[in-house]
């Protein structure tokens, strides 16, 4: 990126909770948070450059607002389910240059292709929503006290731990692209379970691309069916991670979202 923008999170979060008041958002609402990071292969400049790094340094201050422990969960995907994968947490201290460190060439399938379903399981399980296919598999035949014993935390894979605690969760799901075809159907059910269920989850899908031929069919659809799915559509990127606080936020926080965060 041209020139560099110098950002003071902690001001950023004192405007963003003055919105929230202003919208009626009670000063005491708490949600985990998460980012879902696209690392398909058409995303890449956009990762190498740091405009990527940039949009997750303008996000953090939603997770100092919101998040009891003041970390936003940071997950990857590209395509199929060895590439949904948790990063770690990233806080306002160590939010410069996230990206470019941590997640550039280093994560399960960098420069793949796109499916959301998988990642979109894997954020459920994280926040205690959904069980995972392996812990429900090895529980099933065993008895109430080795359930109660051997269930409240465990790693399944790709480095996410897992608790059974159900965490009210707010999910910025950042993505370059439409998924693959034969994902609709998957991705669809997967929101089915979770609406089903009653997830206290809202997927807030970034669609962030240029080219205007990419015009998020499938997310609008997703957006219009499900209360707690909404998506903000970017198509100049560095323009946007360059806008104030104020204008960033008028942006993200939808009527769907404000109205979820007074749920």
């Amino acid at each position: 990126m041209n020139g560099k923008l110098t950002l003071n999170l902690e001001k950023s979060a004192s405007v963003l909770r003055l919105a929230l008041d202003k919208a009626g958002v009670v000063a005491n609402v708490k949600a985990e948070t998460a980012a879902i990071i696209d690392v398909s292969g058409s995303f890449e400049h956009e990762h190498e450059e740091g405009t990527t790094s940039l949009l997750l340094e303008r996000l953090v201050p939603y997770c100092v607002v919101l998040d009891p422990d003041r970390k936003m969960d940071v997950f990857t995907f590209s395509s199929g389910e060895p590439s949904a994968h948790y990063v770690g947490s990233v806080t306002p201290e160590d939010a410069q240059g996230y990206v470019t460190r941590n997640i550039v060439e280093r994560v399960p399938g960098w420069n793949g292709g796109t499916t959301y379903s998988f990642v979109i399981e894997r954020a459920l399980e994280h926040f205690g929503w959904k069980e995972c296919e392996e812990a429900h598999q090895t529980s099933q035949g065993k008895g109430f006290l080795w359930r109660l014993f051997n269930s409240p935390t465990h790693d399944h894979g790709h480095g996410t731990p897992h608790t059974h605690e159900k965490k009210r969760s707010l999910v910025l799901f950042i993505t370059d692209g439409e998924n693959e075809k034969n994902d609709e159907g998957r991705t669809t059910r997967v929101l089915e379970e979770s609406q089903r269920r009653g997830d206290q989850v809202y997927f807030l899908f970034i669609g962030a691309c240029e080219d205007r031929n990419v015009k998020f069919e499938f997310v609008k659809t997703i957006a219009s069916r499900f209360r707690n799915t909404g998506l903000v559509v970017i198509r100049d990127l560095e323009a946007f991670v360059a806008q104030s606080d104020e204008e960033l936020n008028a942006a993200l926080l939808g009527p769907e979202l404000l109205e979820w965060l007074k749920s």
